[in-house]
């Protein structure tokens, strides 16, 4: 990840820790919720802070638009960094998975950037809140 991304989780996980969050797995997914984010990377794009800016104005003014064009083809350019920023969610959840991660830290990766998550237990619910908020002060 880069340096600025990497300094974002830890800021997002000491905004937890400072509102008294200790569960373990909304800490590892403080620090591993933007991680799929590495795939634009990895393909040659790396998410800078060049890229983020635009990507969510662009993502809030024209997002049915950023949908249409996004691609998940490595070889399509900007148009797979439109996919990364779009999936990053589940990109980083599969990854963590993959990496051994428990299943409610991928839950809390794959749905944070959700307004309206799955069904899930009451205390699920409530870890993704704190994660979704703390991503938001950070």
């Amino acid at each position: 990840m880069p340096h600025d991304a990497q300094r974002h989780s830890l800021n997002v996980l000491a905004s937890l820790q400072a509102a008294n969050h200790t569960d373990a797995d909304l800490a590892v997914a403080a620090l591993l919720h933007d991680v799929g984010k590495v795939a634009a990377a990895n393909a040659g794009y790396p998410l800078t802070l060049w890229w983020r800016g635009p990507l969510v104005l662009v993502e809030a003014l024209a997002p049915a638009w950023m949908r249409r064009a996004a691609s998940p083809t490595p070889e399509a350019g900007w148009r797979f960094v439109l996919h990364v920023h779009l999936e990053h969610p589940a990109i980083g959840a599969a990854w963590a998975q993959a990496a051994g991660c428990s299943p409610r830290s991928c839950w809390l990766i794959a749905h944070h950037q959700e307004h309206n998550p799955p069904a899930a237990d009451t205390q699920l619910l409530s870890l993704l809140r704190a994660l979704q908020w703390a991503d938001n002060e950070n």
